[in-house]
């Protein structure tokens, strides 16, 4: 047993290709006894050489050891790419793991989850012979690929209790929603389900499926969920990208507007959230800024109802302008009417008034306009 986790073993991991097949056998096996699902994981650098060197070992051991390797490493469920590519290769390995459950049972199942027999799972649940039973064991017991593979085999009928519990686990799984919205029993109530966690590009897909009733409650669904999904971001912090990648995403298609726009406004990026508008629109950088600096919310109401940015977003992005400068921020109820009732001659006359720079707007509305946050002034000595 290696006495630490952290550096001592990426340094004999470093090691172990220098040694004898035997050798690097006994020492992953040491190393393999320190990580486990209630123990502390390995570092992302220390994965990778273990990812290297299991799929290196893994070809020319015996096949009794090679199970015991494939199990023991797909109960750590880690990221090990080569390793579990090495695996689907193997076709000897699968066979045999497959010879030991030739009847697929619900109760033999929850047993493998129990015992962390991942690997068992996610070849079970390749099998076109699969009883509805055993797909609900599967969707409950198995693991992240389990779950992935069962969604992709298109010989079982998933059962409602089973798609219900997929839906559930693809919350953060990009690859399971993907499946999901592409299986055929789909129903109108996991799609609004599935409407609050898939990305934008995902929405076609998921919609295309749909009548438009359903169409319009799962986006009713999905806007009403923005704020929340703002606020979730705000305390927990848990969105890394700078506004450079966030763009860059935008530009490669890997991220829609709206969806980058959720993020400047729950990070208070306000600048790069007028730009952005601003490229999409054509419209000057410093023009934006003289609109931003007048504290009027209208244009920027006009730029995002042009885009069909989602009115939620738009409030949060308007909140967000207000905590970036301290001002209390203006009756979202108020914000909503008017964003709503925007028309598209009300949209082009804001837009070229912005266009043509500082000065009243083209267009006068009969509701009063709501002010802008101001940035302070500093006195300059």
């Amino acid at each position: 047993m290696l006495p630490s986790l952290e550096n001592p073993v990426e340094q004999v991991l470093a090691a172990v290709e220098q040694l004898p097949p035997l050798a690097q056998q006994a020492l992953v096996t040491g190393i393999l006894g320190q990580f486990g699902p209630d123990r502390p994981r390995p570092s992302p650098k220390a994965q990778e050489r273990l990812d290297r060197i299991v799929a290196h070992l893994l070809p020319p051991m015996p096949i009794d050891k090679r199970v015991y390797f494939a199990r023991a490493f797909g109960a750590l469920d880690l990221d090990l790419p080569r390793t579990f590519g090495v695996i689907d290769k193997d076709a000897e390995l699968v066979a045999e793991i497959s010879l030991g459950h030739a009847t697929p049972d619900a109760s033999t199942i929850a047993n493998l989850g129990k015992q962390r027999r991942f690997i068992d799972t996610r070849i079970m649940a390749e099998r076109e012979d699969l009883t509805p039973e055993a797909a609900d064991a599967l969707a409950d017991a198995g693991d992240a690929r389990t779950v992935r593979s069962l969604a992709s085999n298109r010989y079982v009928t998933l059962s409602r209790k089973a798609f219900s519990r997929l839906v559930t686990r693809a919350s953060h799984d990009l690859p399971l929603q993907i499946q999901l919205c592409n299986r055929p029993e789909l129903e109108a109530e996991d799609a609004r389900r599935l409407a609050l966690v898939v990305p934008d590009h995902l929405k076609a897909t998921l919609y295309e499926r749909l009548d438009q009733e359903a169409v319009r409650e799962a986006q009713r669904i999905a806007s009403e969920a923005i704020p929340d999904k703002i606020r979730r971001m705000r305390l927990h912090q848990d969105c890394k990208d700078s506004a450079h990648d966030v763009r860059r995403d935008v530009k490669t298609g890997t991220r829609s507007l709206a969806e980058a726009m959720t993020v400047f406004a729950a990070t208070d990026q306000v600048i790069p959230a007028v730009e952005l508008l601003g490229e999409t629109l054509g419209i000057p950088r410093d023009v934006l800024i003289a609109a931003l600096a007048r504290g009027k919310v209208e244009p920027f109401e006009a730029m995002a109802k042009a885009v069909a940015l989602d009115e939620n977003i738009f409030v949060s992005l308007v909140s967000s302008f207000c905590r970036r400068w301290r001002r209390p921020a203006p009756d979202p109820r108020a914000l909503l009417r008017r964003y709503r009732t925007l028309t598209e001659k009300q949209i082009e006359a804001e837009l070229i008034a912005l266009r043509q720079g500082p000065g009243k707007s083209a267009f006068i509305r009969p509701a009063p306009p709501l002010p802008m946050p101001m940035p302070a002034v500093v006195p300059v000595d």
